[in-house]
């Protein structure tokens, strides 16, 4: 039997006008990243645009650290394979840019693939922070507007300090 999902869901409020700011980070598309669809650098969170979402990730996980935050930038026809984020506590997902009817987070039961998923609708300001460990993925977007999301992973701060032999988690793909 699976375990439990827990995914805990926060109200972030997005920067006033990040539209026109995002547009000065460099994005790319990444053939061995499980995201098919425009990133940025892995680690961002030490751009002033996100400096509200890590504060907030710091009060509410005050045990761990951000180790890594990245932008996507989902168009029509992008989506994100099955994955997870092995070797991190907690992975995320904030939403800036979204519509219900664009595509969900979708959590499939591997244990038991026959029965229904866990789907996280998108919206606008929402946070949705859940274990790295669980596989996840996006189905092809298919809304006329961007999609775009802030994602991340959060690691204790203890594992944290014990990164600097030079090794570091792995994002994995699940099939």
């Amino acid at each position: 039997m699976q375990p439990n999902l827990t995914i805990d869901k926060f109200y972030v409020r997005p920067p006033v006008k990040y539209e026109e700011n995002i547009k000065e980070l460099s994005f790319y598309r990444r053939s061995e990243a499980p995201v098919q669809a425009e990133l940025t650098d892995w680690d961002i969170s030490d751009c002033y645009l996100f400096d509200s979402l890590v504060g907030q990730l710091h009060v509410l996980y005050p045990k761990y650290k951000v180790e890594d935050l990245w932008l996507a930038w989902y168009r029509q026809g992008d989506y994100a394979e099955a994955h997870n984020h092995i070797g991190f506590d907690w992975s995320f997902v904030w939403y800036l840019d979204t519509c219900v009817h664009c595509s969900p987070l979708v959590f499939p039961n591997i244990l038991r693939p026959w029965l229904p998923p866990e789907v996280i609708k998108p919206k606008v300001g929402n946070l949705h922070v859940f274990d790295g460990s669980r596989p996840h993925y996006v189905p092809p977007h298919t809304c006329a507007h961007d999609r775009i999301v802030v994602s991340g992973n959060l690691i204790h701060r203890t594992v944290q300090n014990d990164l600097n032999d030079g090794t570091r988690p792995q994002y994995s793909k699940v099939f």
